[in-house]
């Protein structure tokens, strides 16, 4: 294999990032290209909740390259501000999943007997239980007749726009160029190295990497991927109290409740197909500021400081597409994780460098790989 030793990566969000600092600790020469700014990416705006996972015990592959992940971060997190000064906010809070309808007490049975399968610790508690751990929910548990809880103590949180800001910071400080408000037009590629074209021309590397999210597959046709990601808009609303009102992630569904530690609450979320529309709405925003004072009545007070929105990019079959484009040697595509980039960022990152330095990755990327989503009908080549 031909020793790599530059790489130009499409794409500042976390999975971009993380992967230019990976490559760079190996000694790989390596730039970021970003077409808006870093902290504008979906990343910043994600509720950084990082579900349970065992990679001892996982078979599946999600659950290996979540494993994988979950067992990095408290690794990556020192190393981030040993490196930046920064407290990604990585904080071994615990879950909690509450279920009051028969489709999602059948849910969280099922799930609960997984992970009991997975070796992860899952307590189904009591309500009065729940009251006393988490009193700001008082209120709405004594209104509920038919409640079932679980607790999920290896449940983490991060403050994702301060691992986006670490992860930058720790880019920059390993001489990693990165590029901001700078599209990339298009790319081309031979035997021996791959190009991205901007406005300022073609810039050359030995290998090149899109990890761009949402509008990966709209870099090139050359990637054949140009239907094969679904944007998925999700809305968060963040309001401030004076102190944090809950101490671990209450989750309900698919929607969830948790607190930073300056009093910040992060209330999301939903999942809309829009196209690349980043925009909220008030409808949306207002249906989860009522289900979190419904949840937490206090929350009725608290300040609004933020109402955003992201696109979490979807493959038809769920996986993300990490590993090398058929039919090339030199280009590569780490993408389509959809609502876990966050957590999964670690694990492509030290995954993928593996596989472009020659090392055989801790897990099979073969599920992962990228020809079984690209586009059946010819594109321009």
């Amino acid at each position: 294999m031909t020793t790599v030793r530059t790489a130009t990566i499409v794409g500042g969000g976390v999975i971009g990032l993380s992967l230019a600092w990976e490559l760079s600790g190996r000694g790989i020469q390596t730039q970021v290209i970003e077409q808006r700014q870093i902290d504008e990416s979906t990343s910043t705006i994600a509720g950084g909740i990082l579900p349970p996972a065992n990679l001892d015990r996982a078979t599946d592959p999600m659950d290996q390259l979540r494993g994988l992940s979950h067992r990095l971060f408290p690794e990556w997190s020192q190393r981030l501000q040993r490196a930046t000064g920064i407290d990604v906010g990585l904080r071994h809070c615990g879950g909690y999943y509450l279920a009051n309808s028969p489709g999602e007490k059948a849910v969280m049975l099922g799930m609960s007997d997984y992970w009991s399968e997975m070796d992860i610790a899952c307590q189904r508690i009591a309500v009065d239980q729940l009251q006393t751990r988490e009193p700001s929910l008082q209120p709405w548990l004594s209104q509920q007749s038919n409640l079932d809880a679980w607790w999920v103590p290896d449940e983490y949180q991060i403050n994702s726009p301060h691992y986006i800001q670490a992860l930058h910071k720790a880019c920059l400080a390993a001489r990693v160029t990165v590029s901001q408000q700078t599209p990339v037009l298009d790319l081309r590629y031979d035997d021996t190295s791959a190009a991205v074209q901007t406005a300022d021309g073609w810039i050359k590397s030995d290998i090149v990497i899109v990890c761009g999210g949402s509008w990966t597959g709209l870099v090139s046709s050359r990637l054949r991927l140009t239907q094969s990601l679904i944007p998925i808009r999700g809305q968060i609303l963040v309001v401030k109290t004076e102190r944090p009102l809950l101490r671990s992630v209450i989750n309900i569904g698919n929607r969830y409740v948790l607190c930073r530690d300056d009093g910040r609450t992060l209330i999301g979320s939903c999942e809309e197909e829009v196209g690349l529309d980043k925009t909220t709405t008030e409808e949306m925003i207002q249906t989860l500021r009522q289900f979190a004072i419904d949840l937490v009545p206090e929350l009725g007070s608290a300040v609004i400081i933020e109402k955003c929105a992201g696109l979490r990019p979807l493959t038809f079959d769920g996986f993300p597409m990490i590993g090398r484009v058929p039919e090339t040697t030199n280009l590569y595509v780490a993408s389509g994780h959809y609502r876990s980039g966050i957590h999964f960022s670690p694990a492509t990152a030290v995954c993928l460098a593996d596989m472009i330095t020659g090392q055989t990755p801790a897990i099979d990327l073969q599920p992962f790989r990228v020809g079984k989503q690209q586009n059946r009908q010819t594109e321009t080549a």
